[in-house]
This record gives structure tokens, sequence and C-alpha cells, in this order.
């Protein structure tokens, strides 16, 4: 493993700015408009930094605020950690993509970026807006990548059979209990629920009313539509890309769960219970409805380690159970869609942006600098490789930081079955929004899981039949 941290650097640069220069700008010119203003400063005539300094690249990422102050943390020991690259942060705190593809048609692209979510990369891979990666690196350094990355990892990056999408970290679930409120409500913290009809039950039984009937605190409840339709296996496209599967069996029987729990509880004291708890989200520091004792579980990723760290009330004690799939189901289900690296048509430097991601997803360069991302936002999801849980820094910071990371998420991210990703089609982002859309009005029981599903099918398939029309060939 460690053997893999220095590699020979590529020297292609010739064939990089020849393949950057071209591929689709044509078509990105008629149809984006013109750059932004303040947009990312390129060097000068496209060519590479002098020999006798380092590379200054930027890299534009949408973090803003504190988070904006972590990324740059992390930049900073990164372009300490080695003499080759300097990278620096730029702020695009939203239209990501819209502003990646006026970038790339006014020609001033970044020289990477790192996009919330493979959707983003699928779309910009769509409209020629990205260098395939595997293109840009060296055929021992691809082969290098594919080997660090865990099988799911890498085949979540890859759209049209070539790898765009470097993920650097990877969404992972499970159920973190307030153990006190357990104890009251007579569950057992140590016989974790094995099915989602038996969580199903165990939430009731956490679940208190006040005098009114409404609910006191909720034992627990999971509406995240992509999240969910993974644990039972669903589907959102044909593996050729031009068929729309909402309305997957699996993908109704997902919804159905979701729904039947609602009815249980009554969608309208659900939505009030919510409706009360505005300004209480996950991420609102101390005002957290599971650490506030509104909420007996949460079932959520391990960036809410970080939460705990900085906000958890003296005496708060709290396990970690798996978020388990359905009864009847032999196969372990999951969906994710990462925080990853590209690098877009017309990069500053494809050449550095490549040696960054090697680092950045832990493959090559300093592991101690990857071990970072863990520890700014403690265990914030799941690394690239599993091969991670042997670094030194990663067990003592990370996995020693946060009990039940290792046994529950990482075991969620590299051992399940099945993995379900962002819809691998041009029109990712409008199909999820739309399927959204349609389950919330499932929730509320103002449509049948069924029916929502259908209209969803119809409609997606619609769009993307239009986009293949007008943009084949």
């Amino acid at each position: 493993m460690e053997g893999r941290a220095n590699q020979p650097r590529l020297t292609r640069r010739g064939f990089l700015r020849a393949s950057a220069g071209v591929a689709g700008l044509a078509a990105l010119a008629a149809c984006v408009p013109p750059a932004p203003g303040g947009g990312a400063a390129q060097q000068e005539g496209g060519a590479a930094a002098p020999a006798s300094g380092p590379a200054e690249i930027d890299v534009w990422t949408g973090w803003t605020e504190d988070a904006a102050t972590n990324i740059e943390k992390i930049l900073d020991g990164y372009n300490d950690s080695q003499d080759q690259v300097v990278a620096k942060h730029v702020v695009v705190p939203d239209s990501m993509t819209q502003k990646l593809l006026a970038a790339i048609s006014a020609g001033n692209p970044p020289a990477t970026a790192v996009v919330f979510g493979a959707s983003i990369a699928y779309q910009l891979a769509a409209q020629k807006g990205l260098m395939a990666l595997d293109d840009v690196g060296a055929p021992d350094q691809v082969e290098t990548l594919k080997e660090w990355m865990d099988p799911a990892i890498w085949e979540l990056g890859v759209y049209e059979g070539k790898f765009y999408y470097a993920s650097m970290w990877n969404q992972c679930m499970g159920c973190y209990v307030n153990t006190k409120i357990a104890a009251e409500q007579g569950v057992d913290v140590d016989n974790p629920p094995q099915t989602l009809e038996e969580l199903d039950a165990v939430w009731e039984q956490l679940t208190t009313y006040d005098a009114n009937g409404n609910i006191d605190v909720l034992g627990g409840d999971f509406t995240w539509t992509a999240m969910v339709m993974g644990r039972f296996l669903g589907q959102y496209v044909t593996e050729d890309g031009t068929q729309v599967t909402a309305n997957d069996p699996n993908n109704v029987r997902a919804l159905e769960w979701v729904a039947n729990r609602w009815a249980k509880f009554g969608p309208e004291k659900l939505s009030t219970y919510y409706a009360s708890l505005a300004g209480r989200g996950e991420r609102s520091a101390g005002q957290d409805p599971f650490l506030s004792g509104l909420r007996a579980t949460l079932v959520t990723g391990p960036w809410h380690y970080n939460t705990l760290r900085n906000f958890k009330p003296e005496g708060f004690e709290f396990v970690v159970w798996p978020f388990p799939g359905p009864a009847g189901q032999s196969e372990k289900g999951m969906y994710t869609y990462g925080d990853g690296w590209i690098i877009p048509v017309g990069s500053q430097n494809p050449e550095a942006a490549w040696e960054i991601i090697g680092t950045m997803t832990g493959a090559t360069g300093d592991k101690d600098v990857y071990t970072s991302l863990f520890t700014t936002w403690l265990c914030v999801n799941g690394p690239s490789s599993k091969s991670m849980t042997e670094w030194p820094l990663f067990r003592s910071e990370v996995i020693g930081a946060c009990p039940g990371y290792e046994e529950v998420f990482l075991v969620d991210l590299y051992d399940s079955d099945y993995y379900l990703y962002p819809p691998k089609i041009p029109t990712s982002s409008s199909y999820q929004s739309l399927m959204d859309a349609e389950a919330e009005k499932v929730r509320l029981g103002q449509k049948s899981a069924q029916e929502a599903l259908d209209f969803v099918q119809t409609e997606a398939q619609k769009e993307l039949d239009t986009w293949l029309q007008q943009n084949q060939g």
C-alpha cells in the first residue's frame, strides 16, 4: 500500500493540451451563457507552470463559511506535503454545473473541481464538458487509482465506459440511538433490529405523545428516497442508460415502506411534529433534535459524529445500529453518490489536477493528508478505499474517535452486495428531483406509491428521450 505513494509523473502534456481544448466546445459555446465575472484565473496561454516552481491551480468547490475554512485547511496541508502543486480554493456557492459550463465555453475553467454528487459529473460528461480521468493519467497511474479504490466507488465514477469522477469520500448509513430514551422505553440497544420491519416496530415503541395526542418524542423515521430505494435494491435506469425504471417494483416497495409508517402515525401528526422542529435540523449544532432528546433515533451518515463531538450534552450516550434491509431480502443494498473530483475540458493544468486527485483519494501522496479530510470533518464519510483502515493515523484519529464507524458505516459502504448510484443519464438531477417531489405526495397520502412512480416514469422518460433526440450525433 505505501509503495503506491510515489508514482511516475505524467509527461504527456501535449496530448492533454490538445484534448482539453477541442472536444465539445463548439456545442458548449452555443448553449451556455458567458462566463461570470471573477472566474478562476488561468495561466497565460494555458502554459504549464515554469519548471523553477510549483504549478499553481484553482480548485472550485461549493463549500462556504465554516466548510470552506475546513477545505482550505486541508488544501494547505496538501500544499505543504509536496512541492509540485499549489492548490488555491475558489468558492462557487451555487449553480456549479452552469458556471463550469460557462467557464468551459469561455475558455477559462479551473484546473479541477469538487462537485457534490456523481450526478453532476454524469451531466457534465454528457455535455462533453469533462476530460475522462482515465485519459489524463498514464496507464500505470490509472491502474494504481483503480486498484486503490473500492470497486463500487470506482464504478460510481464511470459514465458510458469512461472514468470521469474520482470520489474523495462516500456516504453510508447507520442508525444513531439515544441509549437513555431506549432504556426508558424498554428497548435493548444491544439487540439491533435485523429488518426494516423490526426497525419500524422499535420506532413505534420509542415514540411518546403529549396529553393532546401529539408526538412528543419521535422514535424514528427515514424518508430519504434514494437511500431507502438502495436498501430495497431499487433501480433508476437500464444499464444502457436509455430507459428510465422509476416504477421498478423494488422502488414501489421502498416508497410503500415509508408510506405505511406515515399512515400509521398519521401524515398530519408527523407533518406537525416536523414543523415544530423548524430551525432545528441535523446540522443546527446544539439544537439538533437528536441531541435535544426530541427524537430517540436518527438514521444518517457518519458526518453526525462531528456534531456529536462538538455539541453533545454532558452525559449524553448513544450507540449506532446498522440500517437494515427489508425482511425476506438476502442481498444487502445501499445508495451512495460521493463528493468527488473532476477535470473540466480546457483545464488550466490537467497534470497538476491529476496529482491532487491522487492524494485526495488516498491513492498516492501523503496518506496523512488524506486522513485530514476525516479529522477536519470528523468521520465525515467513508474513504475511497478500505485499505485506509490500516493506516495508523486513520485508525487512531478517525476510527478511534468514532464508536461504530468501522463496524457499522464502513461495513455498509464496503460490504454491501448491491449499489445504487444516481441515474447515469444526462437528465439525472431533474429525474431525482421529480421522484423526491412525488415521494412526498406518497408520504402525505395524496398518491399511492405506484401512481406516483408511474407518473415519474412517464415524465422522466419523456425528458430523457427529448434530450437524446436533440443531442445524439
